[in-house]
């Protein structure tokens, strides 16, 4: 409670020391550039006003509430939930070093794992010399520092975009990851799907950085009331398909490629960007996944750059590309469709021949992939 307290104390002091202040706005302006928009990216400032310019009330008013809401949160003993026994083998689970908690996939709670399974299975994905490649720590260092070197370039060139604020921000937050500039590697257990023919539970592979379109319906309720209003004659049949690895499976320089002119050939429509801003960054962020996994590191040299806030929008827009084309062609066929990222919902008109319908969906099936 004390930290929570001391945040609401400055946060406070600062609104009462500024309150009916207000900067002259001044219209003109000297530069082409319109002003960057005002930014959630910025540094935290550690300044506190004079405590000599805080009214007396302030710090009494404050007292009281903090009295007050420490009496709502005294501690008090309370019966343990559990018996002894599963106390003491929690415990042992706990200190066991040849076990490990990860967490299951679908947000199913964590799941135990012997710490030499988990290795092999992070090495299923990471030894696909098509999508990671090792690196040894020299190479890592040097190329989070080539990097760190090209985002500096980018915010140079691009300082009248993103603004003065953001470009402190990004600097800052460079500098505090230096000492640990790596993302971490780790994989999430996808019990809910079972166990594999070779006797492996799958995994999904994610990368956290702890340190360094047409189709996509809004949210569940949105697609419950398309849903509704839909009136399907008798040969209509409902699918659903959920792409297997998609984000490894999209080619790094055929994604680039491809959003790239996108951006370019609708400029006019993303007048708010700049497009070749975002380019280059899409550039420095799914070219440069550089993470740690133990003591080993590695790179993604192919796929989507797992854990990197972007990476959602990027694989929707990329395949969204692709279903722009693909989807009206099969206009007879397809009654409905939408797709949250990588899962898909449509309905299919069937053809009365039994056969010309195989090879109708066959088609479709093999067009979209």
């Amino acid at each position: 409670m004390t930290t929570g307290y001391d945040r609401l104390e400055v946060d406070f002091h600062h609104r009462v020391f500024f309150a009916g202040d207000s900067e002259s706005q001044n219209d003109s302006t000297l530069d082409d550039d319109p002003p960057p928009p005002e930014s959630k990216l910025y540094i935290r400032s550690k300044w506190r006003p004079d405590l000599s310019d805080i009214p007396d009330w302030v710090p009494a008013r404050l007292s009281k509430f903090y009295v007050r809401v420490q009496k709502l949160y005294t501690k008090k003993h309370a019966d343990s939930n559990i018996l002894p026994f599963q106390e003491r083998l929690l415990e042992q689970l706990a200190s066991d070093p040849r076990h490990l908690y990860p967490l299951a996939d679908k947000g199913l709670g964590p799941c135990a794992v012997l710490y030499e399974q988990y290795v092999e299975d992070c090495l299923v994905h990471l030894l696909d010399e098509t999508v990671y490649e090792r690196l040894s720590l020299e190479e890592a260092l040097q190329a989070t520092a080539t990097l760190k070197a090209k985002i500096q370039q980018w915010l140079d060139d691009y300082e009248h975009i993103v603004g003065p604020k953001v470009k402190e921000y990004i600097e800052h937050h460079m500098s505090v990851n230096s000492s640990s500039p790596f993302g971490q590697f780790y994989i999430m257990y996808k019990i809910h799907k079972g166990i594999g023919d070779n006797g492996h539970w799958p995994t999904r592979p994610v990368c956290s950085d702890v340190t360094s379109i047409p189709h996509m319906p809004l949210d569940s309720f949105v697609l419950k009331s398309l849903l509704d209003n839909l009136i399907l004659p008798p040969n209509a049949r409902l699918f659903t398909a959920d792409a297997v690895s998609m984000y490894n499976n999209i080619k790094t320089k055929e994604a680039l490629a491809a959003i790239g002119n996108f951006i370019m050939e609708n400029r006019e429509e993303f007048s708010h960007l700049d497009p070749d801003a975002v380019r280059e960054a899409l550039h420095l962020v799914f070219e440069n996944n550089i993470f740690a996994l133990g003591d080993t590191y590695w790179r993604q040299i192919s796929g989507t750059a797992m854990g990197t806030p972007p990476a959602p929008a990027w694989a929707t827009i990329f395949y969204a590309l692709h279903e722009k084309d693909m989807v009206p062609r099969w206009s007879s066929n397809i009654m409905f469709y939408k797709r949250f990222i990588d899962d898909v919902i449509g309905v299919w008109l069937t053809d009365p021949d039994p056969e010309k319908d195989r090879e109708l969906w066959n088609a479709w099936t093999l067009g979209m992939t």
